[in-house]
């Protein structure tokens, strides 16, 4: 039975086109190897991505504690010179994490009770940090003037998985001028990678 109006070649035809659509519809979505080559597309995107993502994320951690740091030693020389006596940057290692105080000068580091800690990814880099140490903790000490009372000395800091770059605070003139330093590839008159 053809249609009004029709010839039976223009049947064929739409008979064909309906046929391709059912088909279309029987069979959507990817194929095996195409599925697979996304895969693979995206295993290599993630290869790539992955290290240096996890790169920026340890040199971040690792750029937020030198500026806490540098602010605690700061935090200290204020001090001194508000108070008119002389105060201290304490720095010590307690189960994997470290922590920092700024307290008057005559109480002790061991009878501080306020520390703060830092992210417990970060350790102290003891090679490259020349601050002075009593009884396992190290410090800086300021005189009422906000000068260094000790030495000059530089703080350094990395992530426990050494993937970022040591960033150091120096403590750089007597007057108690303070910079942020980071790791380079050669080592300075003094031996330190970190100025």
């Amino acid at each position: 039975m053809q249609g009004i109006g029709c010839s039976p070649h223009m049947n064929y035809g739409l008979n064909q086109a309906f046929k391709r659509r059912r088909n279309a519809k029987r069979n959507p979505g990817f194929t095996l190897l195409e599925v697979l080559v996304v895969l693979v597309m995206i295993g290599i995107l993630m290869a790539i991505a992955v290290p240096s993502w996890t790169q920026f994320w340890a040199n971040r951690q690792a750029i937020a504690a030198r500026n806490e740091l540098r602010l605690g030693i700061q935090q200290a020389q204020q001090a001194a010179i508000t108070h008119r006596g002389a105060w201290r940057f304490s720095l010590r290692e307690v189960d994997g994490r470290i922590e920092w105080a700024v307290h008057a000068n005559e109480i002790e580091a061991e009878n501080v009770t306020v520390w703060e800690s830092l992210d417990p990814n970060i350790v102290l880099n003891s090679a490259d940090t020349t601050l002075a140490k009593k009884t396992g903790i190290y410090y800086v000490r300021f005189g009422f003037r906000g000068d260094v009372e000790y030495r000059l000395s530089t703080l350094t800091v990395d992530t426990k998985n050494g993937m970022a770059k040591d960033e150091c605070v120096v403590i750089s003139t007597l007057i108690g001028a303070t910079r942020n330093g980071e790791e380079q590839l050669y080592a300075n008159g003094n031996g330190r990678y970190c100025y």
